[in-house]
């Protein structure tokens, strides 16, 4: 069976083996690459045979932050359809709203506890094709104050 490829770009070392060991838990069959900012993110990717089914773009990077970075995501157009769902630690409306207005699928305040990151992970997992905003859906239904889906773009 293919594996799929999930992108995860976050200078925070620590985040990326949570993600990682969450992924690990729920699901075999996906690949988590992983890039510790936004201008290593777009070499990998331009480096990339097999594109990500998904991208978690870590807001707060230093030097070219998410939003700048997912501002040139979108406005390639080797990347402009791949599906990108911000991650935070804050829940700033700001935030939120240029996320949206840049063209990500959703943004996601990072869980403090294992289990919640795990049953983000286990519905990040099962993405397919044009899937992405119901999953989303169904998980903001029981996070509302921590995952936004946002319309179509």
């Amino acid at each position: 069976m293919l594996k799929k490829i999930i992108l995860l770009i976050d200078d925070d070392c620590d985040d990326a083996v949570l993600f990682s060991a969450a992924l690990d838990d729920v699901e075999e069959n996906i690949i988590l690459l992983y890039a510790k900012s936004g201008e290593e993110g777009l070499q990998m990717l331009s480096e990339m045979e097999t594109r990500p089914e998904l991208i978690l773009l870590d807001a707060g990077l230093p030097g070219m932050n998410g939003w700048e970075c997912l501002k040139l995501l979108k406005e390639d157009s080797r990347f402009k359809k791949l599906p990108v769902i911000m991650t935070a630690t804050s829940s700033r409306v700001e935030g939120i709203d240029e996320a949206r207005n840049l063209g990500a699928e959703g943004y996601i305040i990072k869980p403090s506890r294992f289990d919640d990151l795990k049953n983000i992970m286990q519905v990040i997992s099962s993405v397919s094709d044009g899937l992405l905003k119901e999953l989303l859906l169904r998980l903001q239904v029981t996070a509302p104050k921590t995952i936004f889906v946002f319309a179509e773009n």
